[in-house]
């Protein structure tokens, strides 16, 4: 039972993450197909931190917090970094963002099995990265769920309550009026994909944590794609987001702990996924303006 809920746990925090980063994009009206490419990029920023620290340092097990927590940041920043090629292609270029968000995912995988398959890097294409068994524990797995229940608070709060929050949404549902307000619309896209693609990189962190032992073999196995189905599941909106996490990390828990039937358990969160998504997507109603660049002259 205790394996369970500390798997439970880990996929939470990596769900929950991920579902609050495309939504935070996806309610200023920029979809964020590419969660699993800013992940993935998030992932191989800390697993290679963490490489190098294992190289250099010879007290690592004492200082494996704070190597998790400069790693986290770096992870963020590169992820961040890492978004502003979506920021060019969205809103310079203004390209369809369901195919900005495919050349995220692509290109960020890419880059990361090549990086991983450099020689004296990888070890036969794995990045190892282990700082601390201790990071691992059902305690600080219990420490994650934590940190990222207070994120997700956060930026309800954030949405709900401030007035930056509501213009958040107003660049989602109506940019034409807001631009009318004399609040620039491209500008807060800009800085909310590049939160987006920060958040999404710490999700991509706690999956290298919690779920692959603290190694990386260039791949966070669609947990992006799972977090952009909880979103839309969740109807854009944080509670049911975070109900919708839930559920699902119980599912794959269980799914990873139950043996025999070949493959089958491990499919089944899978595919309960894809039934639940055809289900809910008939009540599906995006922010009306994801997805549509913005055109100042058609005010």
């Amino acid at each position: 039972m205790e394996a369970i809920f500390s798997l439970a746990l880990g996929f939470f925090v990596v769900f929950t993450l991920a579902a609050i980063s495309g939504m935070f994009s996806e309610r200023s009206g920029v979809v964020n197909l590419g969660i699993e490419g800013f992940m993935t990029i998030g992932a191989l920023a800390y697993v290679s931190f963490c490489f190098m620290v294992k190289k250099t340092s010879n007290n690592v097990e004492d200082l494996h917090v704070l190597y998790l927590l400069i790693g986290a940041l770096f992870s963020m920043v590169v992820a961040g970094l890492f978004s502003l090629l979506q920021t060019l292609m969205v809103l310079k270029l203004k390209t369809d963002q369901i195919i900005s968000g495919t050349v995220i995912n692509l290109l960020a995988q890419g880059i990361a099995l090549f990086i991983v398959h450099i020689q004296g890097f990888g070890t036969g294409g794995t990045i190892l990265g282990s700082l601390s068994p201790k990071l691992i524990s059902l305690n600080y797995f219990i420490a994650y769920a934590i940190f990222t229940m207070l994120v997700t608070v956060t930026i309800g709060l954030y949405f709900t309550f401030t007035k930056v929050g509501t213009r958040h949404i107003a660049a989602g549902e109506n940019p034409q009026a807001l631009d009318a307000a004399g609040v620039k619309v491209n500008r807060y896209r800009f800085v909310c994909i590049i939160i987006s693609g920060a958040i999404a990189g710490l999700a991509g962190t706690m999956f290298v944590v919690t779920q692959s032992l603290q190694n990386f073999n260039g791949s966070v196995q669609g947990l992006g794609f799972i977090a952009l189905a909880i979103m839309i599941i969740g109807q854009w909106r944080v509670s049911l987001i975070v109900m919708f996490c839930i559920i699902f990390s119980i599912m794959f828990s269980i799914g990873q702990r139950i043996t025999g039937w070949n493959s089958l358990p491990r499919a089944l969160p899978f595919i309960m996924s894809i039934v639940v998504m055809v289900i809910a997507s008939k009540w599906s109603s995006p922010p009306q303006a994801s997805g549509v660049p913005f055109d100042k002259t058609l005010r």
